[in-house]
């Protein structure tokens, strides 16, 4: 999905003033995202965003612990911060993320799973592993817009899973690389 903006000046891009161009709707929603951790009664219904058995189960059991990360994203709508999606996050760095079903397929996947990212790295997190069904296209192009790369392939469960990693923080860090 896409959406026209309007142009004023100063904008850094070489078109007329009052001109219009046509950005993806990503670029659009970015400054209205922010996370921030959930509260304990949200935790309870979380899993009901993934309906697959075995997420579902997961994100149960992974909540439950207190080794867990639970950030949800918020929109702001209607002059208040809305809640559009959640990732959990378990002590070994697996990640689920969900939007809520009013919010998919309008492009804020990405924006909303890079958000996170940037607000887990105040966490002891060093590498974030994503399993997506292999016929989940939408959600893989969402990781890897986000910053995840491809790293194989598993099978869980009869089904055959693609495996994402994103590292956060690793040896070679800006910190102490000396040139």
């Amino acid at each position: 999905m896409r959406h026209l903006v309007q142009l004023t000046s100063g904008d850094g891009i070489d078109r007329k003033q009052g001109g219009t161009v046509d950005m993806p709707w990503t670029g659009v929603f970015r400054g209205h995202l922010r996370v921030r951790k959930a509260a304990v009664e949200e935790r309870k219904e979380l899993a009901s965003l993934f309906p697959e058995q075995d997420r579902s189960r997961w994100v149960e059991q992974t909540i439950q612990t207190d080794r867990s990360w639970v950030p949800v994203v918020e929109r702001f709508e209607n002059r208040k911060w809305v809640s559009i999606g959640v990732a959990i996050v378990d002590a070994t760095g697996q990640m689920a993320f969900g939007l809520l079903p009013r919010y998919r397929g309008l492009g804020l996947s990405s924006a909303a799973i890079h958000d996170v990212l940037q607000y887990l790295r105040e966490y002891t997190l060093t590498v974030l592993t994503a399993r997506i069904g292999n016929t989940e296209c939408s959600a893989a192009g969402a990781f890897e817009r986000a910053g995840f790369v491809f790293s194989g392939q598993s099978v869980s469960t009869g089904r055959i899973e693609c495996l994402y990693r994103f590292v956060i923080r690793g040896e070679c860090t800006p910190f102490n690389v000396w040139i």
